[in-house]
């Protein structure tokens, strides 16, 4: 639900936006200049969510950021390819996180968030885990400016 007060929505908007996009942009920053200094590239790695591809409602803080999340992975691995450096974003599904303890334990909502996949369940950690070990791979050196959707099949299920 939204906050009833207009200031507490501009301050929830700016404070994840600072947290989900403005720290991974600076943070990768930090890294494009590591990277060239190296001369070796390297690999950046960002989270985003299935929010940023798809959307949900009532949270218009968090899609924004994470939206902007895959534009920055986009802008970066254009911008710093040239350096050998390759950048993508890891959008996730549902997974047991702090951030989805309410709907993991809620029954109701875990089923509703289940059946939303093609799996009929939640991720596990470490089936996200492979995806970045494999983005940070040589295996993977080809693979830049991409969004690998992690989500049992969410983003592609349709009606």
């Amino acid at each position: 639900e939204s906050p009833k007060n207009i200031n507490d929505c501009f301050k929830i908007f700016d404070k994840t936006i600072k947290i989900n996009l403005a720290a991974p942009y600076q943070i990768s920053l930090l890294a494009v200049n590591f990277f060239k200094k190296n001369k070796n590239g390297g690999t950046i790695i960002n989270i985003s969510s299935i929010g940023g591809e798809l959307g949900f409602p009532n949270n218009p803080a968090y899609i924004s950021s994470k939206t902007g999340l895959i534009g920055l992975t986009k802008s970066f691995a254009r911008d710093y390819g040239k350096y050998k450096i390759n950048v993508n974003a890891v959008l996730p599904g549902y997974f047991n996180t702090d951030m989805n303890k309410k709907s993991f334990n809620n029954k109701i909502k875990n089923q509703k968030r289940a059946d939303l996949t093609m799996l009929n369940r939640w991720g596990k950690m470490e089936e996200l885990v492979g995806t970045i070990v494999f983005l940070a791979s040589d295996e993977a050196k080809y693979i830049t400016g991409q969004k690998i959707i992690v989500d049992g099949g969410i983003a592609s299920k349709g009606l």
